[in-house]
């Protein structure tokens, strides 16, 4: 049997052209969704698919993409299908499609691609860390970094976190011990280290 499977991320966007596409490849049952595609987990009916497909049958997509947007999660997508002898056509990449009538061939081909999608997937871990190390680079320069959000501080988003944050200071100001403020407030003495710490010099005199 052959599936369509058709995916744009958002519920402003339209499925038309990836209609038609798999339209004109001939597909016999479809599957759509307007979705994320950054986690598997979070499509259902992608996985409706994994669960309908049977060995023999071929997934058509119009652009590897609509597989998902973590080539991680890709390979090992393709990884599965392909143990289980369904295979992939992808319509905007038919030289992805490992269907040469050799089944050596055939093999052969994938673990290149499967080998492609990890090279892929890891360069992009390596340029979304750079990224990220640039940007923090760029806005310490203009002194406007903040780092992480604190889990405990006066501005906390967590109402809770916020109170034992000012129960801490209070104590601290009061001269409570460490280990006293620690077991009152069920918080690590660390957490008390780092807070005394912001606040010498300004608030603890």
């Amino acid at each position: 049997m052959i599936v369509g499977y058709a995916r744009v991320s958002s519920k402003e966007q339209n499925l038309d052209r990836q209609l038609k596409e798999l339209a004109d490849a001939g597909i016999e049952q479809l599957f759509t969704e307007k979705v994320s595609g950054k986690n598997v987990a979070d499509r259902p009916e992608f996985n409706r698919l994994l669960s309908y497909v049977r060995k023999g049958d071929t997934i058509v997509v119009s652009s590897l993409d609509r597989l998902g947007r973590n080539y991680d999660d890709i390979k090992e997508t393709v990884a599965k299908l392909s143990k289980q002898q369904i295979s992939i056509q992808i319509l905007d990449a038919p030289f992805l499609n490992f269907n040469t009538g050799n089944p050596s061939m055939d093999k052969a081909m994938f673990d290149m691609f499967l080998s492609l999608l990890s090279y892929i997937a890891e360069n992009e871990r390596v340029k979304t860390l750079e990224r990220q190390k640039q940007g923090i680079a760029i806005a310490k320069e203009k002194g406007i970094y903040r780092g992480k959000p604190l889990e405990y501080s006066p501005n906390a988003k967590d109402r809770k976190k916020r109170i034992i944050y000012n129960n801490i200071v209070t104590e601290l100001k009061a001269g409570t011990p460490i280990v006293k403020i620690a077991k009152d407030n069920d918080v690590s003495r660390n957490l008390i280290y780092r807070i005394r710490k912001d606040l010498q010099g300004s608030l603890i005199s």
